[in-house]
């Protein structure tokens, strides 16, 4: 069983590592998002939820990273405690962020039309 000294630091490195992963998320789908931009404006979809979820992936990695830069601040000092009211709003608008820019991406995949083919009459 771990000593009181050692939660808080495994606690930030728990927020360290689930920052981390959620950073690389981000920019996996901003990635992706980019390499496809030119095929979805093209389609007849609405486009404006797209738009939505990139900014909200650019947020949500910013966010990330300034909550990574806390994490290794609040780590490196004397009292660094996963408390912090500025590491925890890092952390939370990167969350809440991440889950808006995955509903929209929802949101935008059940409205975008179907290709219905049809095939001509036989004569």
């Amino acid at each position: 069983m771990t000593n009181g000294n050692e939660r808080p630091t495994k606690a930030l490195e728990a927020a360290r590592d689930v920052l981390k992963q959620l950073v690389t998320i981000d920019a996996a789908l901003l990635t992706f998002g980019v390499s496809f931009v030119q095929n979805i404006t093209k389609g007849t979809g609405p486009t404006g939820w797209i738009d939505a979820a990139t900014i909200l992936l650019f947020l949500s990695l910013a966010f990330g990273v300034a909550a990574l830069f806390r994490v290794v601040s609040e780590t490196h000092s004397q009292s660094g405690t996963i408390n912090d009211q500025i590491l925890r709003m890092a952390i939370v608008l990167s969350m809440v962020t991440f889950a808006a820019a995955a509903i929209c991406i929802g949101i935008y995949i059940l409205q975008a039309p179907t290709q219905v083919t049809t095939t001509p009459a036989p004569k």
